[in-house]
């Protein structure tokens, strides 16, 4: 690793160099321009691994991004605090952690009934049907992104076995749906793992998600502005007939 970062400072000092031999030749909104293309292209070639990590128990959510650039010399983590859905307000709103010495509240439990699940698998349908024409665009912007791993475990009981039995096919329905959608816009190079365990005795609910996403910024870059401009140029098109009709 320590050969890494020798050749990276060695890099740098090439690179300064250079900017200051070029200075004397170019102004300095040319040397500017000449190092946000050579910025862009390094984006082109390196990659950005992104780790996410996924977990909710009742009505505690807990969300933690991990990022690494540079063959691991760049890491960098985010926490994102407990989230407590308000369901009767419709509002999110961030919960904090009991201090040091105070007791903890016990956790709420979210029940899962087959009404949520098919609400799920409609909004799933819904979206599908939204994306439309602009599915080959959205494509070519997705499948910059690489997924390396995946795992989706969830754990519930509704307290009654027949409904939980039903549940239980409809939430594996759901993940199928939802793995189908990842190999068709994003690129898979792993095998997507996700399971659902009923529990028949008991009423609750735990899911965790484990994701690690690789994608180069500067492809991303280059898909999202010709997705941009789809937009753009189709709602033009809108636009038109409207004024027209």
């Amino acid at each position: 690793m320590k050969w890494l970062w020798g050749l990276l400072l060695a890099f740098a000092i090439v690179l300064a160099a250079l900017f200051i031999a070029l200075s004397k030749w170019f102004a300095w909104y040319w040397i500017l321009l000449l190092a946000l293309v050579f910025f862009f292209l390094l984006t082109m070639v390196l990659p950005v691994t992104v780790e996410v990590r996924y977990k909710r128990e009742g009505r505690d959510d807990r969300l933690h991004l991990g990022v690494r650039a540079l063959f691991g010399l760049v890491k960098a983590g985010f926490e994102v605090p407990t989230i407590a859905l308000m369901e009767r307000s419709g509002k999110v709103g961030v919960k904090a952690e009991p201090g040091k010495g105070m007791p903890k509240q016990k956790r709420g439990w979210i029940t899962i009934t087959v009404e949520k699940v098919q609400r799920a698998l409609r909004k799933i349908n819904e979206i599908r049907k939204r994306i439309g024409k602009y599915k080959r665009a959205i494509r070519q912007t997705t499948k910059a992104f690489h997924i390396e791993s995946f795992k989706w475990r969830t754990v519930f009981g509704t307290g009654d076995a027949a409904q939980t039995g039903y549940t239980t096919g409809l939430v594996w329905a759901l993940k199928g749906i939802f793995a189908g959608m990842l190999h068709q816009y994003f690129t898979v190079s792993t095998r997507l793992l996700y399971d659902v365990k009923p529990h028949f005795q008991a009423s609750g609910f735990r899911t965790e998600l484990t994701c690690i996403i690789r994608f180069w910024p500067g492809k991303a870059i280059l898909a999202g502005l010709k997705l941009v401009f789809l937009w753009l140029r189709e709602g033009a098109k809108w636009r038109n007939i409207r004024s027209k009709a």
